[in-house]
């Protein structure tokens, strides 16, 4: 992470330049030297240098999201070997992440706005959480091995089962997973606003998410099976690729120069955390049409945490799909969600975010409701995964690009967060009704798929709110993101 390794664009107020430094001749025009500049904050790209900078952020994506798909499936397929309940896997899964958002994202949010350093003020907090989510993942994967070494080594802890331990060891590896995840993957989407020019955010995040599809793909048709026979081997491979991804990003990619901070008024530091938490969710919920927006998440995130957590047992222990079998269905959705996020770019691009959330909601609530009067076989789980891709990925590409746009620049961690603290934060409650209601149902993982109609169903009305809001404050082409009042505590 030296300064003296060449960067991808020139920050302007710095004087610091690059290896396209020289095109740069007048920092307030759009052309420079005949070739075009890309502009975001302090940075200026040319073509070069958004492709490069580009591609650095872009591996990262297509190596965790091959962490996001070992991390999501291994888990609940690992608990229940472990036999765990499904109220302890429904809690671990969503209830966990949600404590680790609302407690401890409010103030990592916040503090990364005015974070300022050499590296930037986003880079130190993905440099330092990298490395710690490798190795949590290595742990998991050996969370047997391990519990079987602590039985065998604790005395007190021969009361329990060698099974118990290893699932106690998991339980604490899941808690630590939770609270670095939440820390890298929204600093992440922090710096993607920070580095990535507005005018070509929509088919970024379209090639953000197709490079997602093709990491996917190859991990679900090639390596899927391995996560019940060989989870330690897996387990490892992909925290060491996960590792090297970030790093390479903090050494290659730039953060441009921010203004100062406002002053904070020194009160001591357990003072300063309580009245920056609730100055937080003041100002977080202090304009209507985030509030409403946040509302959106809430709903989403308990659906997708209910057909989420169980789909996979579904498909495996309800539909008796091999993890083989079931790992290549996966992959071939991924492939037909590429072709989608294409179509959704130009649809973002040339529509608008607000409309296209609103259509994918609608038919995914329309999706929850297919699966569970018709699919009862591997082909109609087949049929109805390739089907699916449409509005998972209309969701997915489309909610992103109106998150990018909606909020704005000067405090985007503090209110784009809230989406993430607050909404991943509710599921503290619902992850637990979650997994009360499957056991209630004996484990009928079909039952899952209720919960998320439900969800997806209610979301439509504060999202036409959203949509409504948004029209007020200048709609498709003057739209301008409403700035909270600011709270002194």
């Amino acid at each position: 992470m030296n300064e003296s390794v060449p960067i991808t664009a020139v920050v302007v107020t710095s004087g610091v330049s690059c290896e396209d430094s020289a095109l740069l001749k007048d920092n307030d025009t759009a052309e420079s030297g005949g070739k075009r500049l890309y502009s975001v904050g302090t940075l200026r790209y040319t073509v070069a240098g958004l492709v490069m900078v580009s591609t650095w952020l872009l591996w990262g994506d297509f190596c965790s999201t091959v962490y996001g798909i070992l991390f999501g499936n291994f888990l609940p397929l690992y608990l229940h070997n472990l036999k765990a309940s499904n109220g302890l896997i429904a809690f671990l899964g969503s209830s966990v992440g949600g404590a680790a958002n609302i407690l401890f994202l409010p103030n990592i949010s916040m503090w990364t706005d005015r974070h300022r350093s050499r590296w930037g003020r986003r880079m130190p907090f993905l440099f330092w959480s990298a490395p710690l989510i490798a190795l949590d993942l290595v742990g998991m994967g050996y969370s047997s091995q391990i519990g079987g070494w602590l039985h065998g080594m604790v005395v007190p802890l021969h009361i329990f089962s060698q099974t118990q331990v290893a699932l106690a060891v998991m339980s604490v590896l899941v808690v630590i997973a939770a609270a670095l995840q939440m820390v890298l993957y929204n600093v992440y989407q922090f710096l993607l606003r920070d580095v990535v020019p507005q005018e070509v955010m929509p088919w970024f995040l379209t090639l953000f998410r197709v490079v997602g599809v093709v990491a996917g793909f190859l991990f679900q048709w090639f390596f899927f099976r391995y996560i019940v026979e060989h989870p330690q081997i897996l387990c490892a491979g992909v925290g060491l690729l996960f590792l090297s991804s970030f790093l390479l990003i903090c050494w290659r990619v730039r953060e441009g120069n921010y203004p100062p901070p406002p002053p904070r008024r020194a009160v001591g530091v357990v003072k300063n955390v309580l009245v920056s938490y609730r100055r937080y969710f003041r100002e977080c919920m202090s304009v209507g049409i985030y509030r409403n927006y946040v509302l959106v998440f809430i709903l989403f995130l308990a659906g997708n945490a209910a057909a989420g957590t169980f789909s996979t047992l579904f498909g495996i222990k309800t539909l008796g799909i091999s993890a083989g079998e079931y790992g290549r269905i996966l992959a071939l959705s991924t492939l037909v969600s590429g072709a989608v996020y294409v179509l959704m770019g130009y649809v973002c691009k040339h529509w608008h975010a607000v409309g296209a959330s609103m259509a994918s909601l609608a038919l995914l609530a329309a999706g929850q409701a297919a699966v569970f009067f018709l699919v009862w076989n591997q082909s109609g789980w087949l049929v109805w995964s390739l089907a699916m891709a449409i509005p998972t990925v209309g969701w997915g590409l489309a909610s992103f690009v109106l998150t990018m746009m909606l909020f704005p620049a000067e405090n985007f961690g503090q209110l784009s967060s809230s989406l993430n603290a607050i909404g991943y934060g509710s599921l503290l409650v619902t992850g637990v009704l979650i997994g009360r209601f499957m056991d209630f149902f004996g484990g009928n993982y079909r039952m899952a798929f209720v919960i998320s109609l439900a969800c997806y169903t209610a979301a439509l009305v504060p999202m036409y709110a959203v949509y409504r809001g948004w029209k007020r404050h200048g709609g498709p082409e003057h739209y301008v993101p409403p700035l909270p009042q600011p709270s002194h505590g």
